[in-house]
């Protein structure tokens, strides 16, 4: 077995969290002399997480993991584009369709569970035609088919929709106790559980936010570029910088005094990596700052200690954040 193939091996048990420490020690060196050899870490952890998970259905999850090894071992990665890896991925998805639903208590109405691990993003289409991005650590939940009146959804995490004009049946985005209602539009909503808020940016169109069980005269609208926060049960509404609110979708991380502890909770998503540091010494420090996806994680941490008063340390996926002295 050459290099390679063995490189494979272990990134695939590291995706199926049985690779041993000398593995994963073995992975990061490989990772960090090349930049295609993280090219190619990408793309198979893009086939690799592009799998709905459905409550209850293990037996389908160990399924989709069998058949996904049998495909990575077949795979001639460098010949082959991310976009044809992607093709691949939806053409699994959609042979292993039947065992993504879960039956909830009306037996006519069938729900897929799509969950994106961390370090990665996905994009779907809905039955009605509607496009999901779907940030790190980030739920949705959708019916098989939408009702005749409602085309209701549940998002957990943060997500851009690209919504398929349908007048005589809304859109919504259902958030905790917030209702995010579209005709036709593009919107990003962000509500990790972490950040104890919903943010609504809306790109184009138009959007009714309100709560659930509320009337509808009592919402309120957006216009394109507004952003409308949610948060302590209040709702403030302000202009958007588009570019920062939805440049995830693009691979770009754009922050404007984004406060540092929540930087940190987002660099774990997105990076699938554990940061441990003490949040009191943080809590008062922002960042300010752009970088990119394609970038490791380590070149992000370099980027940041250049701007702000912060060292680290590594230990295979841990970083250990401190203050300069």
């Amino acid at each position: 077995m050459n290099e390679l193939n063995e490189i494979e091996q272990i990134i695939i048990r590291h995706l199926d969290n049985t690779a041993t420490e000398s593995e994963l020690k073995r992975l990061n060196n490989w990772l960090e002399e090349a930049e295609e050899n993280r090219k190619h870490y990408h793309e198979m952890k893009d086939v690799w997480d592009a799998t709905p998970s459905v409550i209850g259905h293990e037996k389908s999850q160990k399924q989709w993991k069998k058949l996904n090894q049998s495909r990575l071992r077949s795979i001639p990665f460098r010949r082959i584009s991310i976009e044809l890896i992607k093709v691949a991925a939806v053409a699994v998805i959609a042979l292993m369709a039947g065992y993504f639903f879960f039956e909830v208590a009306d037996e006519d109405v069938h729900y897929a569970t799509i969950e994106v691990p961390y370090g990665s993003k996905s994009t779907l289409k809905l039955p009605d035609g509607t496009n999901v991005t779907l940030n790190a650590g980030s739920k949705l939940v959708y019916p098989s088919n939408f009702s005749e009146k409602e085309r209701n959804v549940e998002l957990s995490g943060e997500a851009y929709f690209a919504v398929e004009h349908n007048p005589k049946k809304p859109f919504v985005v259902n958030v905790d106790d917030l209702e995010v209602r579209v005709l036709g539009t593009e919107f990003n909503v962000m509500a990790y559980p972490e950040f104890k808020r919903v943010e609504t940016t809306l790109v184009s169109g138009k959007v009714l936010l309100n709560r659930k069980g509320f009337a509808y005269d009592d919402g309120i609208i957006l216009k394109p570029g507004q952003k409308a926060t949610y948060e302590n049960n209040g709702l403030k509404i302000q202009w958007a910088n588009i570019e920062l609110e939805c440049n995830w979708t693009q691979n770009e991380f754009y922050f404007e005094s984004i406060p540092f502890n929540e930087l940190m909770t987002r660099l774990e998503k997105w990076y699938d990596v554990t940061i441990e540091y003490n949040k009191e010494d943080f809590k008062d420090l922002t960042y300010t700052g752009k970088f990119r996806n394609e970038e490791t994680v380590w070149q992000a941490f370099d980027a940041i200690r250049m701007t702000t008063p912060v060292d680290y340390t590594t230990e295979h996926r841990k970083v250990f954040i401190t203050l300069k002295k």
